[in-house]
């Protein structure tokens, strides 16, 4: 049992600490992206399903981009929409804004499915609602298709009004997976994308199945053609950080689901486990998902091995972590939360993590996305 207890241990500390460490390093013999001032024809294309509350600010903020006004359209991709969404985008004179209408709910691939083909960009940069970008961030994505082998570009998504416990846990997580982005691009190996900021070739578009989140899909389509995957720390978006537990709980539990499910489907079409792109997705994504049977491995078996001070001493150190992370839950609003910030995050993901991979393998998934509203 010890040689299982050991490799429990050391599987978690291999996704969240050797593995950046190795990238990191594999970095330092890697040639940079070689980035130019280039000025494609560009599509910003927002799915929307009853932005009523923010569409109006995402348009002037598109509108007062840093690029040429002739080269750039925003497209609009109302799913099903109930409320005033449609006619806000409508009230916009600009010719540059454009709306595309389904008048039956079917989410956010089936918009995408159903419009890409009316848009005009040579680069299509997917967008949500509620994400805001900064002046020059839509030139410092597209410089990157000035190299042939670049293929899809992310980038770098801040958070704001990080108030509580969840706010802040949710921006921490968010500013360490740029980091592991960071040292991914430098290989060209990106494994995921982020829904509120990133650009792909129009040409290497392929239909997306509706189970499957776009910002993953798109990855794994566009690494399976042998182009690269690249983050562009200049190209930046700010978005409203999730406040509330329970929202923050199903969402990072909804992002598991329809991860395996993208995984389970596309393995063997894509051949995800090959290559350099292969290895970071084993190490960042599927090895992370199913952190939690390692984490409750480890507790049990150490439950097992008490004879030995060691083992005594790594139980006493779990013991204290949960419990930092218990009081975190009821700290998570208060200003004496933020040292228990991390344990309390961690232990959140992990359990959305096992409540999602259940979810996926008793059947229970979705193909409509539902946005978090202390996000609008």
């Amino acid at each position: 049992m010890e040689y299982v207890f050991v490799i429990c241990i050391f599987v978690v500390l291999y996704v969240y600490f050797l593995f950046p460490l190795l990238l990191k390093v594999a970095g330092l013999c890697a040639q940079p992206v070689e980035t130019r001032p280039i000025e494609p024809f560009v599509t910003l294309f927002v799915a929307a399903y009853n932005e009523g509350k923010v569409i109006k600010e995402k348009l002037e903020n598109s509108l007062s981009l840093n690029y040429p006004v002739d080269k750039l359209e925003i497209v609009v991709a109302s799913d099903g929409s109930t409320d005033n969404t449609t006619e806000i985008v409508n009230g916009f004179s600009d010719k540059r804004v454009i709306l595309f209408e389904s008048l039956k709910r079917g989410g956010k691939n089936s918009v995408i499915n159903k419009f890409i083909n009316r848009c005009k960009g040579e680069v299509i940069v997917f967008t949500d609602a509620n994400s805001f970008y900064q002046s020059d961030t839509i030139k410092n994505l597209v410089r990157n298709f000035a190299d042939p082998n670049i293929g899809c570009v992310v980038g770098n998504l801040r958070y704001i009004d990080e108030k509580t416990s969840v706010a802040k846990g949710e921006g921490l997580y968010f500013r360490y997976e740029s980091k592991i982005k960071e040292f991914e691009s430098r290989l060209g190996a990106v494994v995921a994308a982020t829904g509120s900021i990133y650009a792909i070739r129009r040409e290497l578009f392929l239909p997306l199945d509706f189970e499957v989140a776009n910002d993953f899909a798109h990855p794994i389509q566009i690494a399976s053609k042998g182009y690269n995957i690249v983050f562009e720390p200049d190209a930046i978006a700010y978005e409203k950080a999730t406040s509330g537990i329970r929202e923050e709980f199903r969402r990072r539990a909804r992002i598991v689901t329809r991860g395996i499910t993208a995984f389970m489907k596309y393995f063997r079409t894509y051949r995800m486990l090959h290559g350099t792109w292969g290895f970071c997705f084993i190490s960042h994504k599927l090895l992370r998902w199913f952190i939690p049977f390692f984490l409750i491995a480890i507790i049990i078996i150490n439950l097992t091995l008490l004879e030995s001070p060691l083992f005594r001493i790594i139980l006493y150190a779990q013991l204290a972590f949960y419990s930092l992370a218990l009081i975190g839950i009821f700290l998570r609003g208060s200003k004496f939360g933020k040292p228990f910030t991390v344990p309390f995050y961690f232990c959140l993901i992990n359990t959305a993590a096992l409540v999602g991979i259940i979810k996926y393998f008793t059947g229970n998934r979705q193909a409509i996305w539902e946005t978090a509203k202390s996000t609008r």
